[in-house]
């Protein structure tokens, strides 16, 4: 019995040993994972995540650098063309901020002279108007033949009717009285050299006939400034500047006539000539802005001083005397070319801009040549640049309203 019974045991043990067996063969043919704690298991889900996050985050930088980019890219464009539209009004601000805060310079380039002529002044003036003659074509002129009626008007209200508003400021009791003289002055002269142009082109106005008013008028004022300017101070109080006709004349020409004839000739003459001017043709303009405000520069300089000097209520009555005049032109012309003119819209709005329209530059040209005195130059060629700027930004907001009115074909 008891060897059945260890028979039955070995048997049991046998079995149990070839199952343990069994189960281990298992375990090394399929073995058990092995077990993973928190922080290998954090560990490695965390690093698909960063890799994901690290790519996007490449992705949204290089996404943000390509927009600051094109954000500059758009602001710079948008910085050049404001640059290149208000040329005129920052140089002449430029010149003015200059002159009010360090006059030494200017004081000093505006005294070197020979004779009476003070020579970068008339540098500047030469190379305004040599650029002007440049510039100009011959078909400029033909235009005359086709809008006859509104260039006849436009050198009537320039030459004879505007001038004539030269009595009413010399009425107004401003104090210095230079001031009087200086707007009265600005009255006389005729129209702008190149702000009238710009702004007939950005109101889409006729281009063409906008700048034979500008050629023919500051032609012909070498002739008429003179002796209406002589008539219209002889009411005023200025007794230390005197008005010398053909004296006046003389040093007109030489400043106005002879450069354009010398830049119309040299277009006409020389190709070449003719083919730098088309090219560089905004570059020329730009520089002959450049020395309109080394003009204001010079003069402001050496009226600093005394500027300061006066209240600040007699500044401002010129400024607002000024931009009155100006308003005062624009609504008489406009009033004579739509009702009595009924001229097209293209070239009644070239007609109204340049009649009304008056060149601080050849104002200053002008006084450099009553006195030798560069604090009455200055104080006289004040009103006529604050007079420009009115005319600036007067005719900027014009301009965007009657832009307004072509567009939709008023």
């Amino acid at each position: 019995m008891s060897s059945v019974l260890d028979i039955q045991h070995d048997r049991s043990s046998a079995q149990a040993a070839e199952q343990q067996q069994h189960q281990q063969l298992q375990q090394q043919q399929h073995p058990a994972p092995t077990p993973i704690n928190q922080k290998q298991l954090e560990t490695s889900a965390s690093q698909p995540l960063t890799s994901s996050t690290t790519a996007a985050s490449g992705g949204d930088a290089g996404s943000n650098t390509k927009q600051h980019r094109w954000q500059w890219h758009k602001f710079s464009a948008w910085a050049k063309q404001f640059a290149l539209d208000n040329f005129m009004l920052l140089s002449f601000s430029l010149a003015a901020a200059l002159a009010m805060a360090w006059p030494v310079p200017g004081k000093a380039v505006a005294s070197w002279a020979v004779g009476d002529v003070r020579v970068v002044q008339a540098l500047n003036n030469f190379l305004v108007f040599l650029i002007s003659g440049l510039t100009l074509k011959s078909d400029d002129f033909r235009a005359l033949l086709k809008h006859w009626v509104g260039v006849l008007y436009g050198l009537i209200a320039i030459l004879a009717i505007t001038p004539c508003l030269g009595f009413a400021m010399l009425a107004i009791p401003f104090q210095p009285p230079e001031f009087a003289t200086g707007l009265a002055l600005f009255c006389v002269v005729p129209t702008t050299l190149g702000v009238g142009v710009a702004l007939t082109a950005a109101s889409k106005g006729n281009q063409a006939l906008a700048l034979l008013l500008t050629v023919a008028t500051n032609l012909l004022g070498i002739v008429t400034v003179p002796y209406e300017l002589r008539l219209v101070l002889s009411t005023g109080s200025v007794s230390t500047v005197s008005v010398e006709p053909g004296s006046l004349v003389v040093k007109l020409i030489l400043t106005v006539l002879v450069p354009s004839v010398i830049g119309k000739l040299a277009r006409d003459l020389f190709k070449p000539v003719q083919r730098f001017v088309t090219r560089f043709k905004t570059p020329l303009s730009l520089f002959s802005t450049l020395n309109l405000a080394c003009i204001v520069w010079q003069t402001l300089s050496g009226a600093r001083q005394t500027l300061l000097q006066q209240p600040f209520v007699a500044v401002l009555l010129v400024v607002v005397a000024s931009s009155l005049l100006h308003v005062v032109m624009l609504l008489f012309n406009g009033l004579v070319v739509r009702y009595l003119l009924r001229l097209p819209f293209r070239e009644a709005v070239a007609v109204v801009i340049m009649s009304s329209q008056k060149s601080a530059p050849v104002a200053v040209t002008v006084i450099s040549y009553l006195t030798p005195s560069l604090t009455q130059q200055g104080l006289m060629a004040i009103p006529c640049i604050l007079g420009q700027l009115a005319q600036i930004f007067i005719g900027s907001a014009l301009a965007k309203w009657l832009r307004g009115r072509a567009d939709k074909g008023l």
